[in-house]
């Protein structure tokens, strides 16, 4: 009797259960597959997303410079040699990795033809880190400026 209760305790099992190497190894190459796509996505947007908020502050300083340049008298209106320019987005007054840091190159050209105009051209430029290197980015903006007194 004792024979026959060992025998039904007994657990057949299917030799068919579970997953075989091949179907786990195929199931992990999809899957690396997808999680390099995604990381790279993610990779590229955070580059972007800081490519293109310091683009935006460096049109601010520029337009910012710009329009404190017109309301200058227009005799005063002169080159500047190379600088830094910075903007402090978040208003705290230390260096912060939000903060715009770069360069700026204001030229004034005045007409050949024209005493009663100038054009303004600013030159900004700044660093991004990319991938653990370091890229110069360079964005130009100009305007005219009319000597309006003079003006018909």
């Amino acid at each position: 009797m004792r024979k026959k209760r060992e025998k039904a305790k007994t657990i057949h099992r299917n030799k068919q259960a579970g997953f075989s190497l091949l179907e786990v190894m195929a199931s992990l190459s999809i899957f690396l597959v997808l999680f390099l796509g995604t990381s790279t996505a993610i990779i590229g947007s955070t580059y972007l997303s800081s490519f293109t908020k310091h683009k935006v502050q460096a049109m601010y300083w520029a337009q910012r410079y710009i329009e404190e340049q017109r309301r200058l008298p227009f005799a005063s209106l002169v080159t500047l040699p190379s600088a830094s320019a910075s903007i402090d987005t978040k208003s705290t007054f230390t260096a912060s990795a939000d903060d715009f840091k770069g360069n700026r190159v204001v030229t004034i050209i005045p007409y050949a033809n024209d005493a009663n105009r100038k054009r303004i051209q600013i030159e900004m430029n700044w660093a991004e880190k990319i991938m653990g290197g370091q890229i110069t980015l360079r964005e130009y903006y100009s305007t005219d400026i009319a000597n309006e007194s003079q003006l018909n």
